[in-house]
């Protein structure tokens, strides 16, 4: 139990350091393009703390189980959990990204007709 509490604290917080820490940087770097793109900051922070909370929980969980395949199992899914929603920001700024595409392919179109008549 003790085993798998301490790996699933481990690999949680090697998750937060290795995953969601460069896709938060990566977030707010784009967050910059804000007139292009419209970040959804908001959700973005309300998922993440969820997603880890219910990861705490998780190994909180594995305090009151006394069976050690049940802890291991409660530790993976709290790892899981972390990774999850530590990428879940690139799919939300993705989503945002494809969202405004869709308004500015129409209007590149017009322009590029609109040069390409220039020539006829």
């Amino acid at each position: 139990m003790w085993f798998a509490l301490g790996g699933g604290i481990g690999a949680t917080a090697l998750v937060a350091l290795l995953v969601l820490a460069p896709v938060v940087s990566l977030v707010a770097g784009s967050a910059g393009a804000e007139w292009f793109v419209d970040v959804p900051v908001g959700r973005i922070g309300v998922v993440v703390v969820a997603g880890y909370l219910l990861a705490a929980g998780m190994l909180a969980l594995i305090l009151r189980t006394r069976r050690g395949p049940v802890a291991w199992v409660l530790a993976v899914a709290a790892v899981i959990a972390a990774t999850v929603v530590s990428v879940y920001p690139m799919v939300a700024v993705a989503s945002a990204v494809t969202e405004r595409l869709g308004d500015i392919v129409p209007f590149v179109l017009r322009w590029i007709d609109s040069g390409a008549a220039l020539f006829r």
